[in-house]
């Protein structure tokens, strides 16, 4: 990475994206360059993209390392392989900062800076996705590409005004999400019917670990409003900004779901 982190950091204000995606239903995009390619694209699948790629486009899961991976500026803190790499909030956190949010410091720490407040276009952040990075050679379509790139210029938030960096605690009231959680939000349905009303009905690890919607809560609660706000790629879990969840729905949701059992 540090050829190129050095190149990306001045192109993404100390970014790098590391991602892989295509999408399950790609639309039809004009090629790079013309401004409605940007104007059509979906900010909700490329927030999906941002998580797993491979799953929110029905793709095989990518074998080895990230080209990039072996340059990150702290080789020894994360020291995981394959697939993970490939994922953008690898580098850049649930959070959008990187090394200077919730990942930089323990296990996931890479040392690369985040997104968050990248000036560059949104044709350079296409250049530097599909080329710098070699997407476009990885099998990332264009389409795809402006997913990303609109989620990264349009579907960001500040973390901090609904998550409290030291306490890891939601900013939102409990009693507030709790209907939030157990109730319709406009399009979409109550978290309960797959979560259950404990949120221990799915369990996200393989037995005999445990984790759950309140250990993620808890545990990672950057992760938890990334979820709530774009969904679960592959799975029925939808969007709440597609459901009509305002930002404000999010730390209330996130903060009944502190109140939720972990194991």
């Amino acid at each position: 990475m540090f050829k190129h982190v050095v190149k990306v950091n001045a192109l993404l204000s100390g970014a790098m994206i590391l991602t892989i995606s295509g999408s399950s239903c790609p639309a039809t995009l004009p090629p790079p360059g013309d401004p409605t390619a940007f104007t059509n694209a979906d900010r909700v699948l490329g927030g999906l993209l941002y998580d797993k790629w491979w799953k929110a486009a029905g793709l095989a899961e990518p074998t080895g390392d990230h080209p990039l991976w072996a340059s990150r500026p702290d080789t020894t803190s994360n020291t995981r392989t394959g697939s993970a790499t490939w994922q953008c909030k690898e580098c850049h956190g649930w959070d959008y900062r990187g090394v200077s949010g919730a990942y930089g410091t323990g296990s996931h720490k890479t040392g690369i800076a985040g997104i968050f407040d990248t000036t560059k276009t949104t044709q350079e952040i296409f250049d530097i996705i599909k080329t710098d990075h070699s997407y476009g050679t990885a099998g990332l379509s264009d389409a795809n590409i402006w997913d990303l790139v609109k989620f990264i210029k349009e579907g960001l938030i500040d973390t901090n005004t609904i998550i409290d960096f030291t306490t890891k605690t939601f900013l939102g009231t409990a009693a507030t999400g709790q209907p939030l959680y157990t109730n319709n939000i406009g399009a979409n349905t109550a978290c309960t019917l797959c979560h259950g009303a404990d949120g221990q009905t799915i369990n996200f690890k393989t037995p005999p670990e445990q984790e759950f919607v309140g250990t993620i809560a808890v545990d990672n609660p950057w992760e938890l409003q990334h979820k709530i706000r774009f969904g679960q790629p592959g799975s029925a879990m939808p969007s709440l900004i597609t459901g009509g969840g305002t930002t404000q729905d999010v730390a209330d949701l996130g903060a009944f779901c502190q109140t939720l059992p972990t194991p």
